[in-house]
Formats: structure tokens, C-alpha cells, sequence
């Protein structure tokens, strides 16, 4: 993660502890909750991060943005960070048949 204009950046090895699906219109939103496993104290301003992945009506994965205590936050995921959550998302998909309408 790292923080608006590349501050305090650190690559997180994220483990998932759970995810919710949140239908708005024709948006599916997914929230994603996790753990930092190789960061043991938050950097500034991050208290319990987490993330909001956001699919349009057709099913195609339009955002990924970092959330702090459920709002979202000045910092940013890294494009590792962002595979993992992808591949989370997928994983969860085939296991729990989320549907993207």
C-alpha cells in the first residue's frame, strides 16, 4: 500500500479474513476484510485497513479501492496488492458461485 503522492509505500502480503456482497443498482460491491501478515505496526493514518471492489451490471471488475476503518482512505493498493485481492475475489467466486449480474 502506499499512501496519495507514493509516501510510506510497503507491499503487503495480505491474508483474507472474510468478504461481503453488497448490491447497489446495477453495481455489485464486495467488501473484503484482511490481515497484513508481514507489517506488524500500521503506518500513519491506517487504523484497520480494508478493501471495496466495485463490478458494473455486466459483471466486469471496474475498481479496487482501500478502505480504513470502512471509508475510504489517502492510501492506495499497489499492483501486487491489487493481484492478490483479484485472485481472492476469483477464488471466492468459484467456491461461493457469486453472481454479477
Amino acid at each position: 500500500m502506499y499512501k496519495y503522492g507514493f509516501t510510506d509505500y510497503f507491499e503487503g502480503n495480505l491474508q483474507f479474513t472474510g468478504y461481503d456482497v453488497v448490491q447497489v443498482g446495477p453495481w455489485t460491491n464486495v467488501y473484503i476484510s484482511f490481515e497484513i501478515k508481514n507489517l506488524e505496526v500500521f503506518l500513519d493514518g491506517l487504523i484497520e485497513p480494508s478493501a471495496l471492489t466495485v463490478y458494473n451490471g455486466e459483471g466486469e471488475l471496474q475498481e479496487i479501492i482501500a478502505l480504513d476503518e470502512g471509508v475510504d482512505c489517502e492510501y492506495k493498493f499497489t499492483d501486487k496488492e491489487k493481484e492478490q485481492i483479484t485472485n481472492y475475489l476469483l477464488d471466492i467466486d468459484l467456491k461461493h458461485g457469486i453472481e454479477k449480474e
